[in-house]
């Protein structure tokens, strides 16, 4: 279809001395996306209170809705080094990029010591099931077509962790841990709000699975009705330390 102007095309690149061709400055038809919000927007704008605005307010929602999950698409599909099923994580909830300490309590002295001081920049994608912390990488490709890459390097299991909401005395920080603060977190968002946004968010994960549990609990083993999942023979923790 192309084939015709592909010559024509190459030729003014080159004349014009542009190092990026055409069709990086072209957008595709799921990057347009971005752009209907952008309309819709501008249409609630000047049409409050008018006829029709509650169906503009409604395929607004509905846009948003899809662009969130097109973009979580775009970021998982971009992690690599993990074995396992991305499905079994349940929904992705939040991503964002965190400063990220490290403590181990037991025979790690010295990564203790070392972490302390040293913040390593992690991704963290919060699922319903775990949360993985990543390393971002350069961004590939040129002009749009520019993606983010992301190597898996750990991943926490939901049933088993504990949060502490107030950390180091920074409004920015908070903690993740588990195995009794064995393994400490420290997280460090990029603003406040970002920060108690996670904490509320990651505080639901665990509230939810803690009332799954006693619910489950407090049916007979007999009944048949429900299997602990594998990793949730531990009491999901919410204690909070100011």
């Amino acid at each position: 279809m192309y084939s015709p102007c592909s010559g024509l095309e190459q030729e003014c690149q080159k004349k014009l001395e542009h190092k990026l061709g055409l069709d990086s400055y072209l957008l595709k038809p799921v990057q347009r996306i971005t752009k209907y919000q952008l309309l819709l927007k501008e249409l609630l704008k000047y049409s409050k209170g008018c006829e029709g605005s509650e169906d503009l307010q409604e395929a607004l929602t509905s846009i948003l809705g899809i662009l969130k999950a097109v973009n979580d698409s775009m970021h998982l599909i971009a992690i690599t080094g993990y074995d396992g099923n991305m499905g079994d994580l349940g929904r992705l909830l939040m991503q964002g990029s965190f400063s990220v300490w490290t403590e181990h309590k037991k025979g790690h002295a010295k990564v203790k010591d070392l972490a302390r001081f040293k913040p390593m920049q992690r991704h963290l994608f919060l699922h319903e099931k775990a949360l993985l912390f990543c390393k971002r990488r350069e961004e590939n490709g040129e002009g749009y077509e520019k993606a983010p890459s992301y190597s898996f390097k750990q991943s926490l299991n939901m049933s088993a962790v504990g949060i502490t909401e107030n950390a180091k005395g920074d409004n920015k920080k908070f903690e993740v841990w588990c195995n009794s603060r064995e393994e400490v977190y420290i997280v460090q968002a990029p603003t406040s709000e970002v920060k108690t946004t996670w904490v509320k968010e990651i505080r639901k994960v665990l509230t939810t699975q803690l009332e799954a549990y006693r619910e489950a609990s407090q049916q007979r083993p007999s009944d048949g009705l429900f299997q602990f999942p594998s990793g949730a023979g531990a009491p999901v923790s919410l204690r909070s330390v100011i």
